[in-house]
């Protein structure tokens, strides 16, 4: 067999990969082709993926070094948290990134004071093919993770709270079965959610309290502070005889125009929970009881008698001046709402 068939020649291209040159041969074509074709003529040949271009967005970029030696580092702070997802099973992650991009990548240990993980090499693009790589690896990393963090419209004041514990009692007097106070969230918590995130560290805490000030330029051309209505109940799913979450309503055409603005720029920043991620626009509600909330969370309740009597209740109108980044599942913590993070107030 000829040796071009078993070996035939090949184009080398960044980072370790060959492709096939695709030859015209003599035997093909004819010598119509070949007249016109006296050297070999090259298939399709893909571009490089890993060239500098394709980091101008990334800001990590910018801080890569390049060392006396010639070689190139970049200093990336990680999460310890990611740290076992790097390194995979006996190191078989990090040393699989380490080949394919030419580059010697050191991992901190769960003790060391840096979260900095170190990437080097002799190429800048390497450098910046293994940063493609780990932030890729780091946001499938996060996708799995539970929410920590949320972004929020407090309504625990004024007349809104006042009508929601109203609403509670006459519900709670109504006797019906199945509906208990620990479906009912805190008065000192209801709130607005605009947002929920994966924050592991402190670095990613700042950075999400960075980017939520980033959002005050959205507020130019808008009604400040917006003006809320809340009024009518409604459900998340289609039975109302086997509920998990039913909410309160809310209008307010700016604070949602601003809300989704939002939510399109924390969806570039790779803090966002799985959830955030897969939504268009943010759905303004306020959560009135919620089965999560009874110590047996599996039970759905059944909420037709509270939708036939109650389902237009009007909660007022309330004002939104201030949004908090707050800890989930922290009102224990706290006498009032949740632990506070970070605010953005207009």
């Amino acid at each position: 067999m000829s040796r071009n068939v078993l070996a035939p020649p090949t184009q080398r291209l960044s980072h370790n990969r060959n492709y096939r040159v695709n030859v015209v041969h003599d035997d093909f074509g004819g010598s119509k082709w070949n007249s016109k074709n006296q050297n070999p003529s090259k298939g399709y040949e893909e571009p490089d993926l890993y060239a500098d271009d394709d980091y101008e967005d990334d800001s990590a970029e910018c801080n890569i070094e390049q060392l006396p030696d010639g070689s190139y580092k970049l200093a990336l702070p990680v999460a310890k948290s990611f740290y076992g997802g790097l390194i995979g099973f006996k190191g078989t992650t990090k040393r699989r990134i380490e080949t394919e991009t030419k580059t010697d990548i050191h991992v901190p240990r769960q003790n060391d004071i840096s979260n900095d993980l170190l990437i080097k090499s002799n190429d800048r693009s390497n450098v910046c093919a293994a940063l493609r790589k780990i932030r890729l690896l780091i946001d499938s990393l996060r996708k799995r993770m539970k929410p920590t963090h949320f972004l929020a419209v407090p309504l625990n004041s004024g007349q809104v709270q006042e009508r929601f514990v109203e609403l509670r009692q006459s519900i709670l007097d109504a006797q019906l079965p199945g509906i208990d106070t620990e479906l009912f969230i805190s008065e000192r918590c209801i709130h607005i959610t605009l947002g929920v995130y994966v924050l592991l560290d402190d670095a990613e805490r700042k950075k999400a309290v960075n980017e939520l000030e980033t959002c005050r330029q959205w507020l130019s051309g808008l009604s400040t502070p917006f003006n809320l209505k809340i009024k009518g109940l409604e459900i998340m799913n289609d039975d109302p005889s086997s509920i998990r979450v039913l909410y309160a309503c809310v209008e307010s055409p700016e604070l949602q125009q601003f809300a989704d603005k939002c939510l399109k720029h924390f969806q570039t920043t790779g803090l966002c929970a799985t959830d955030n991620n897969q939504r268009d626009s943010i759905k303004l509600h306020m959560t009135v009881m919620n089965c999560r909330y009874r110590k047996d969370n599996t039970t759905a309740f059944d909420g037709r008698e509270i939708l036939k009597r109650f389902g237009d209740f009007d909660f007022g109108t309330a004002q939104c001046n201030e949004i908090h980044l707050c800890v989930l599942k922290s009102s224990q913590e706290v006498e009032d709402f949740y632990k506070i993070t970070g605010s953005l107030a207009f």
